[in-house]
């Protein structure tokens, strides 16, 4: 870590960066996509084909930053909204989140996540994902089949990343318009069986709002452009 940075909190240099402002020329920052708020983004069929019907366009751009170690490492979320092309049914709109997390090769990988449930704090819930089990269990509503999920690294501990919501883009990709936000979150995937003797590994982050206790849970597999 940089030397000016030791001893500062990830919430502590997030304010830093928003009070800095860029000099009225925008924040930069991890834009491994180079989009803007408000780019049009294609979702190949190849991903999905619920997505087929709808057009896509970056609504907001979250940057996380967790310190893992002593070290901060940041990955970028793209929100998306999806208009039904067909039916262009206010309530027939989709969110996503495409996540852009960097590797070891020096480029990027990338999830493609729907929103699964969301719902105020709850306590008993709390107690779930701090089990030392490192379990988490699904059931479909209609189906009523489980699905089992383990801590990714089969880690036993939460993350907390301090947030950079961007809501609005300059031309030359900085961040205009920006809010601060704190989270902590939990990382779980399994081997997901897709028939033929293929699986694929499907992921779900559990986010808790830090000042609302909001719970958010995102669920999806790599994507494909």
């Amino acid at each position: 870590m940089d030397t000016e940075k030791k001893g500062k909190t990830l919430w502590e240099m997030l304010q830093e960066r928003l009070h800095g402002g860029g000099n009225g020329a925008g924040i930069a920052f991890a834009n491994p996509l180079d989009l803007r708020v408000s780019s049009a983004v294609n979702i190949p069929s190849v991903n999905g084909p619920e997505f087929g019907a709808y057009d896509f366009s970056v609504q907001e751009i979250r940057e996380y930053t967790r310190r893992i170690s002593g070290l901060d490492f940041t990955f970028t979320d793209y929100v998306l909204r999806g208009v039904n092309t067909k039916s262009f049914d206010f309530n027939e709109a989709m969110t996503l989140r495409l996540r852009t997390v960097p590797n070891q090769a020096g480029a990027h990988d990338s999830l493609l996540l729907r929103l699964y449930d969301e719902f105020t704090f709850a306590e008993d819930f709390l107690g779930v994902l701090k089990d030392d089990s490192g379990i988490f269990e699904t059931t479909d509503d209609n189906s009523g089949v489980s699905t089992t999920f383990s801590r990714v690294n089969d880690l036993r501990v939460s993350y907390e990343a301090a947030v950079l919501l961007i809501s609005q883009t300059t031309a030359d990709g900085k961040a205009a318009k920006t809010a601060p936000l704190k989270l902590e979150y939990w990382d779980y995937s399994r081997e997901m069986d897709l028939g033929n003797g293929k699986s694929a590994k499907e992921f779900l982050f559990i986010e808790m709002n830090s000042d609302t206790g909001w719970f958010q849970l995102w669920r999806g597999r790599e994507f494909f452009s």
